[in-house]
């Protein structure tokens, strides 16, 4: 059973939003390395919190990649549109 364009257009909606969370993770990222060049040799304890929040967000950043790809992949699937699965090492290189 081919998808109507309701369900495409929620599973577009879905892969959208999913792109907007795991880039949302770039964006903390970039706050916490302020804070860190902020603090850097003045804040030992503040270091040491930055780096365990960075481990965090980085494990976060990996479950959002990957939460992401599924999406995409099922609405670009649903939709009968031709993708390349390397499309998403472009996003990991450029270091957005």
């Amino acid at each position: 059973m081919t998808p109507d364009y309701i369900e495409i257009a929620a599973l577009e909606r879905r892969a959208m939003d999913a792109f907007d969370v795991h880039m949302d993770t770039y964006t903390a990222s970039a706050v916490l390395h302020d804070i860190y060049m902020d603090i850097f040799s003045t804040d030992l304890k503040g270091i040491e919190a930055l780096s365990l929040s960075f481990a965090l967000l980085s494990a976060y950043r990996e479950k959002t990649r990957k939460a992401w790809v599924t999406a995409q992949d099922e609405w670009l699937y649903a939709s009968g549109m031709a993708y390349d699965s390397e499309l998403y090492d472009d996003v990991e290189d450029s270091g957005q």
